[in-house]
């Protein structure tokens, strides 16, 4: 990884006696790091651009340069010639300016530590200003409080929503091969544990749904996308539970219901914590025990010990999926409000996988750290996710140098 260090020294001071002084430094880093002196038109350039802060009095100089400075902005200083006393300062200007940014200032081993954390902060940053988040039909007429303003996402994310129409997923739905839809079917029906309600014709159906998610994908560039189910459901009498998590299983983030929020909290969870979130809902909550049953009828095979073939919960139609996650450490995570900006974090452990008639069909009895009453007391929509594993430090430290809130 290199490095790229813009240095910002005041006038006042020696500039031999400072880059002595700072050897012990700029050494230990080179130790592990590729070192680059660098100037702040030259940052967007480099994988991990660092403001040096050499010393006191530096603060004007700072600002002079701060628009060309990628967000969010590392500080570095080893705390000589009064250059810890100026990060702080520099620190509290930006935020004050509504910008981001991050101190490092320690020991070497844990500046090594901090580098490379800071480095996936960076990374998975610059991966959502590239990426285009797809929403097909639009979202569910019962999202009331789970909507997104593009601009503001944009502003504060750099990622890209595209609303497209649910007529161009018809188009292509017709047009799919009945030979690949059933090999596709053939093949899910065989990795399953057993197959309840629907029948193979069903399987094949939702397949198609599949096929075309795919092919709309590829063709508007999609990195995630949410898909108006409900509407595919009264137009093609199927539903796209099966698409959803086959294409979850090749990387592709897809979530339900149009739920703009859930699905670019699906898509942050998989490039901070390379594991496929389970999209649900809370289905009851047990306050005494601080548990929650969350359920839905849809997630990624490639997260469980073994899943069954059912129908749609509500419709009683096509295909659902009921899933076994291993029990164990969870995380849950939720990302939300207009502009994306606050979110709910709780480590959790899935105690057992039921089996109720009363609610969608892949249902996990979670335990959780934080208190339940965040569900009844400020809760961020309905959809929350699921992770396998604790992340809880990774996207907290995350969504913290993104300038967010997180609710409890």
């Amino acid at each position: 990884m290199e490095l790229g260090l813009i240095t910002i020294v005041s006038a006042l001071h020696d500039i031999t006696s400072i880059e002595n002084s700072h050897y012990e430094l700029i050494s230990s880093l080179r130790k592990d790091f590729s070192i680059r002196f660098i100037t702040s038109a030259e940052a967007q350039y480099i994988d991990m651009p660092i403001v040096f802060v050499a010393s006191g009095g530096t603060e004007e100089m700072f600002k002079n340069i701060y628009n060309e400075l990628p967000q969010p902005i590392i500080l570095l200083t080893d705390g000589l010639h009064n250059s810890l006393a100026a990060s702080l300062e520099i620190q509290s200007w930006i935020n004050g300016v509504g910008g981001t940014s991050q101190i490092l200032h320690g020991k070497p081993e844990y500046l090594k530590k901090r580098i490379k954390s800071l480095s996936n902060i960076i990374n998975v940053s610059n991966k959502l200003k590239k990426s285009t988040i797809g929403v097909v039909g639009f979202p569910s007429s019962w999202l009331i409080a789970s909507d997104v303003n593009y601009i503001d996402a944009k502003r504060n994310w750099g990622i890209t929503y595209k609303n497209i129409e649910i007529s161009e997923l018809s188009d292509l739905l017709s047009n799919t091969s009945k030979e690949d839809s059933k090999e596709i079917a053939d093949r899910f029906i065989s990795n399953s544990s057993a197959i309840q309600e629907p029948k193979k014709e069903d399987v094949t159906d939702a397949a198609r749904v599949y096929l075309a998610m795919k092919e709309l994908c590829n063709k508007n560039g999609l990195d995630a996308v949410t898909l108006k189910c409900f509407e595919v459901l009264d137009r093609h009498n199927t539903t796209g539970c099966l698409a959803l998590s086959l294409m979850n299983d090749e990387g592709i983030i897809s979530g339900c219901e149009g739920d703009c929020q859930t699905v670019f909290s699906m898509y942050l969870a998989k490039l901070l914590t390379y594991e496929v979130p389970f999209m649900s809902n809370p289905a009851f909550i047990d306050q005494e025990l601080n548990e929650v049953i969350f359920a839905h009828c849809t997630l990624a095979t490639s997260i469980t010990e073994r899943y069954v073939i059912r129908n749609h919960f509500e419709s009683l139609k096509g295909i659902g999926i009921q899933g076994e996650i291993k029990k164990g450490p969870v995380t849950i995570f939720k990302c939300g409000g207009s502009d994306l900006k606050k979110y709910f974090l709780s480590k959790g452990e899935i105690l057992d996988n039921l089996n109720s008639s009363s609610m969608c069909r892949t249902q996990l009895r979670i335990k959780m750290d934080e208190s339940v009453n965040y569900f009844f007391k400020n809760p961020i929509a309905n959809h929350h996710l699921i992770i396998r594993g604790d992340h809880v430090d990774t996207i907290e430290e995350f969504m913290d140098s993104m300038g967010c809130t997180r609710v409890r």
